[in-house]
């Protein structure tokens, strides 16, 4: 019965996808909620108990849930795709700049932006950018949600996560211009974690195909993998690399077999995507991988998974990878790579110095390349002593106050843009043990959190105010200042 019951989804979804379609297509654009800027606020600080006014929450906004056409792993193919949008309902503005976020690693359909849970980080971000003035967006990425195509996701495949982002902005302003929503033309691309890779990747197609029909008016990638066949990949297989997300390695491996199935028969090398997980690793791991990796299987026990997954290899397969330059599997990997190029968009890089399980290094390595290359506008932001999940907080605070700046509308011309100028603002001593002087030449509202965005302090600065710090855990803290033209966050160290 359950085969039978596969294979007619199956079908269903082939036939459907079989008639004409085009990328982008709107399937069903269906209303979920409906929010106040109040009833946001309580709701994000339940959950996740960030205050309103630091993530900005300033408008009502409508949530949907969107099923959409876009790229299948076979680019001549189409599938059915699903996401999150979030629409404001009374922005100040005429129009509305649209800003996509792209979640990072899941294994499982309920956890991805399309669900809508109260407690699901993606779909609280999604609607945090429509509730600070923005169309927010959140694809599930191709074969990910109930809603979708069935089948195996395609973890880091760089162009359908790009075609994803791409159909599902095309979705929602068909959505946008079928309702009388005017949309400013602006786009702003962000993601975390895969959501990094996939919105480096994004900004590189949409600039090399798509800059006729997209206008990127700013990026900021999030704690991603973009060095895929050097930097991440030694890291991945590294037998020293502990980590709480062990199921990565096994996902990658899984996805790339999917994804490269003909390249690795042409190659012969004797790995499918069916044979891939008892090929690859150890005869302890193979019966339980397949259900923590399909993504309709409620299994989500990792702890049977070791805490350095290269040691799940088997090693001569281990070995070849990590000897061999031009291992198949890193040249897989090199095909996702999205470093070399030339980035015409103001873009961030931002990302943990601590991070385990995308490294450091590979941002560093990026942005050099990008300064090689002659990008005019990329930089990176360095959030200090967070793990690689702990930065994810920092990171949509940062992104979203990184996207005002950037944002060009009525709130952004004239004399209000004149009132504030945030990139004035400075920290003193910093590093700082006792007290620290924070200064600027206008007004506005100061608050200072920990890592964890627990709210420290918070009161209003004109000019110069002075903070007793001394009572405080030496760490990473952030410096929220913000006005009504806009917000933009700061780092603090405080040592002994």
């Amino acid at each position: 019965m359950k085969f039978f019951i596969t294979a007619f989804v199956a079908t269903f979804f082939a036939f459907q996808v079989s008639f004409g379609q085009q990328r982008g297509d709107i399937i069903s654009f269906d209303l979920l909620q409906e929010y106040t800027a109040d009833s946001f606020g309580v709701e994000l600080q339940q959950n996740i108990g960030i205050p309103p006014a630091i993530l900005g929450i300033d408008y009502d906004f409508k949530v949907y849930r969107v099923v959409y056409y876009t790229q299948d792993i076979n680019p001549d193919s189409l599938t059915i795709a699903s996401g999150l949008a979030a629409i404001p309902t009374n922005y100040t503005c005429d129009s509305l700049g649209l800003m996509i976020f792209g979640h990072g690693l899941c294994l499982k359909d309920t956890e991805v932006p399309s669900n809508n849970q109260a407690n699901n980080a993606y779909s609280l971000i999604c609607k945090g950018i429509g509730a600070n003035g923005f169309v927010g967006v959140a694809p599930d990425y191709i074969h990910m949600g109930p809603l979708s195509s069935p089948g195996p996701q395609a973890f880091i495949h760089s162009r359908t996560q790009a075609t994803a982002y791409i159909d599902l902005m095309r979705a929602a302003r068909t959505f946008c211009a079928n309702n009388n929503i005017a949309l400013s033309g602006q786009v702003f691309l962000s993601g975390y974690s895969q959501g990094g890779n996939a919105t480096m990747g994004t900004a590189k197609l949409i600039q090399e195909e798509y800059a006729n029909e997209f206008n990127v008016t700013a990026a900021c990638a999030g704690g991603g993998s973009f060095d895929l066949s050097g930097i991440c990949a030694d890291s991945l297989t590294s037998t020293n690399r502990v980590t709480p997300e062990r199921q990565s390695l096994p996902l990658v491996i899984r996805s790339l077999a999917v994804v490269y199935e003909d390249s690795l028969a042409a190659w012969g090398v004797g790995i499918n995507a069916q044979n891939v997980l008892d090929t690859v690793f150890k005869p302890a791991y193979q019966a339980q991988l397949p259900a923590l990796l399909d993504r309709t299987n409620p299994f989500f026990d990792i702890s049977f998974l070791d805490s350095i997954p290269a040691r799940m290899i088997i090693d001569p397969i281990l070995t070849a990878f990590q000897t061999d330059s031009n291992h198949f599997f890193r040249r897989i990997l090199a095909d996702n790579d999205v470093y070399d190029w030339t980035p015409q968009m103001p873009l961030v890089i931002f990302h943990s110095d601590v991070d385990i399980e995308n490294p450091y290094e590979n941002a560093l390595f990026t942005l050099q390349r990008f300064q090689q290359n002659g990008a005019p506008n990329v930089s990176l932001f360095t959030i200090g002593g967070l793990s690689h999940p702990a930065a994810g907080q920092p990171y949509v605070l940062y992104t979203i106050g990184y996207m005002k700046e950037n944002r060009k509308d009525c709130l952004s011309s004239g004399i209000r843009n004149k009132k504030f100028q945030i990139n004035d603002l400075t920290i003193f001593p910093n590093p700082s043990s006792q007290w620290v002087n924070i200064s600027t030449s206008q007004k506005g509202t100061l608050r200072v959190l920990d890592s964890n965005m627990k709210l420290l302090y918070t009161g209003n600065i004109e000019k110069t105010i002075a903070i007793d710090v001394s009572t405080y855990a030496k760490g990473n803290y952030l410096v929220s200042v913000e006005n009504e033209s806009g917000s933009k966050i700061y780092k603090l160290l405080l040592v002994q």
